[in-house]
């Protein structure tokens, strides 16, 4: 036995916040910075399916047996230390000397059976431990090593261990080394857990070849940027330098650290560049030198094209997290409330975003650093200042708490000086033409004499202008769709699927006038609308809501166009009511439902039908819009304007600052 420079006591008093997991990837750790490329991780189990045994078989150099007092006996010295050209480099990893004994944090015995190679001969050994003595280590049982022809490398067995999950272990794995493995891909390093290869593909976003051929640069490079979806654990976002020879020849952090933002990020650099490139910060800037280094004009413009990059990376990921984000604090309750049937409020949230967005962009730290109670207050003094219109003093404000580069200042301040101008001027014209549709509109269906028999010019505006029946909805299909089509339109818009749709239905063959969805920020159905639109001269009675009935019954009978919190709703829509009473009878039963409108409503709620008039489709839209118009003054030459025939209504009005997205299956799928 053997006896290492420190008591067992003051051992583990330096190891105490070594985590059993951390631990297991020292000794992967270790097989690295012992040249190997492939390490396999093995989980021995017992009758009762615990792991018993764990070893880790590395295909490094070995332990050198005459190196081994320099290896085991002192504590918290390495080697490895006395590597200062070392230090930007991913190994040697360790260099404390210590990641040796950490078994003692999930093991009880730990035994090295090394084989290394000494004048082209090779040969082996074990060395042991216990987790009770570990200031003393068994070299061999006192014997010398003995001649082999196995292959050079060691593998360290570890018995006697605290409960374990393989779960845990690959987890800890791939989160600890998947930066290393990318960095040596063409190394090709890898590990693996009872012969099943780490893979973390699932943790890279984005993984994109630079092009940098228009820098015109005296050298080639070969230019990698990956985006991680997780931190790098200890690792922070770096530069990876690497030889022609596809080794590292040195790192460094990228200067979007520490951020906040969850940018994690990695560039790794190949070229011939760098095999005698001296990367010592300690050279005079204009001081010609033996080999290139940092202050050469080439290494600078390669490494500005490259932050370059990294910014405009980072926009983009922050632009898509900000909408996270934003997501995030609606659910917390955190933003404040609007309300989406209503489109100036729609206006008022969407500059909202928009600025939050920018900030976010900007300077994440000025909402990640605060609680959910700052934040609200943060995000309603925001709201108040933009509905004020006070941008240029709340520019002046963040501009003096936040670091911002100048075209980050600049972007702030365009958003911030001119967005409201901007908006108020689409504001007026969306309402303008809006106003301009209803007119129209009126003007098709309310003049029995003009256009009565004209629905097919009624249905080309309603499928431009599907507002009218409320905000934020996605028209689905046009041009009278069967239900083959509007399932497949369902399909396309929610799920991507294109295939080819079939129903099992007597009636599938019916044909909706208009079909549109409504969903929310993460792209769910939340609402379906089905509109039948009836012709001007022909009354509303039972025969036409039997028809919108029929519908639902399709509908209600297939699987996919159903979910327990999607909702169907029908408007059957014409001039006015039958004489003979039916619908006027449907309404006056419903009405203790306090919904206006409603004839009917299945026994879940989740199917609803609503016959309206024309005069009430132009009643609602007055009462959400008679105070602007008022307001603005801009509605009577508008009302005044009339027009000669339908086709005339139709050109005025069916394209417009109101006009909507087109159908996402816009005409009948040909036989």
């Amino acid at each position: 036995m053997k006896n290492i420079l420190i008591t067992p006591e003051g051992i583990k008093k330096n190891l105490k916040n070594v985590k059993p997991l951390d631990a297991i990837c020292e000794y992967i750790w270790n097989g690295f910075d012992a040249g190997a490329s492939h390490v396999r991780v093995y989980l021995h189990t017992n009758e009762m399916g615990l792991i018993n045994m764990v070893s880790i078989i590395d295909d490094g150099t070995g332990i050198v047996y005459d190196e081994l007092p320099h290896k085991f006996q002192p504590f918290n010295e390495s080697k490895k230390a006395d590597l200062p050209s070392r230090l930007n480099h991913s190994l040697p990893h360790g260099r404390k000397g210590i990641g040796r004994l950490t078994f003692f944090s999930f093991a009880q015995i730990a035994r090295w059976d090394t084989v290394y190679e000494k004048n082209e001969k090779k040969y082996k050994y074990y060395i042991g431990m216990n987790k009770d003595s570990l200031n003393e280590y068994d070299d061999n049982g006192g014997l010398k090593p003995t001649e082999t022809k196995d292959s050079v490398g060691t593998k360290v067995t570890f018995t006697q261990l605290i409960a374990l999950s393989k779960e845990e272990i690959i987890e800890e794995i791939r989160n600890e080394f998947f930066w290393f493995l990318e960095l040596n891909e063409s190394n090709k390093y890898e590990i693996s857990v009872d012969d099943q290869l780490i893979s973390y593909e699932d943790i890279v976003i984005n993984r994109t070849e630079l092009d940098l051929v228009q820098l015109k640069l005296n050298h080639e490079y070969e230019v990698k940027f990956v985006q991680w979806s997780k931190s790098l654990g200890k690792e922070y976002s770096k530069f990876y330098f690497i030889g022609s020879d596809n080794k590292e020849c040195y790192k460094e952090a990228t200067k979007l650290n520490k951020k906040s933002d969850e940018f994690f990020h990695s560039i790794f650099i190949k070229s011939s560049y760098f095999d005698e490139f001296n990367f010592d910060n300690t050279q005079i800037e204009g001081q010609i030198g033996l080999f290139p280094n940092k202050n050469e004009s080439e290494f600078k413009i390669l490494i500005d094209a490259i932050n370059r990059y990294l910014i405009k990376f980072r926009k983009e990921y922050l632009k898509e997290a900000s909408d996270k984000y934003i997501d995030a604090l609606i659910k917390k309750e955190v933003y404040p409330n609007f309300n989406m049937s209503n489109f100036i409020d729609i206006y008022r949230k969407r500059e909202l975003d928009n600025l939050v967005e920018t900030l976010y962009t900007a300077q994440p730290k000025i909402f990640t650093g605060l609680n959910d109670d700052n934040k609200k207050i943060m995000i309603h003094l925001l709201q108040l200042i933009m509905d004020n219109s006070n941008k240029p003093e709340l520019f002046e404000v963040l501009q003096q708490i936040i670091d911002l580069d100048e075209d980050e200042i600049k972007e702030l301040a365009d958003v911030l000086r001119y967005t409201t101008l901007n908006n108020i001027t689409k504001v007026i014209k969306l309402l303008q033409d809006r106003l301009r549709v209803v007119q129209g509109l009126k003007e098709i269906v309310l003049d029995d004499k003009k256009f009565a028999k004209e629905v097919e010019h009624l249905q080309e505006v309603i499928e431009r202008h599907y507002w009218l029946f409320g905000e934020q909805y996605s028209l689905i299909t046009a041009a009278e769709p069967d239900f083959e089509l509007a399932l497949k339109g369902l399909l396309i818009a929610t799920k991507g699927d294109d295939s080819k749709v079939t129903l099992d239905h007597e009636d599938k063959n019916k044909e909706m006038d208009i079909y549109m969805i409504r969903q929310d920020r993460k792209g769910n159905v939340t609402e379906n609308v089905v509109v039948e639109l009836k012709r001007p001269v022909i009354p509303l009675g039972e025969e036409q809501l039997s028809q919108v009935k029929k519908y639902m019954r399709v509908i209600k009978s297939d699987d996919r166009f159903n979910a327990s919190n999607v909702k169907w709703t029908y408007f059957l829509i014409g001039n006015r009511f039958n004489k003979n009473g039916f619908i006027q009878d449907e309404l006056e039963s419903h009405r203790n439902l306090g919904e206006p409108h409603l004839v009917h409503v299945d026994g879940n709620g989740n199917n609803k039908i609503y016959v309206l008039t024309w005069s009430d489709i132009f009643d609602e839209f007055s009462k959400r819009h008679d105070y602007l118009m008022s307001k603005l003054e801009i509605e009577k030459e508008i009302w005044l304007k009339k027009h000669d025939s339908v086709e005339e209504v139709v050109e005025d009005i069916k394209e417009n600052s109101a006009t909507l997205k087109g159908a996402v299956i816009p005409k009948r799928a040909s036989n």
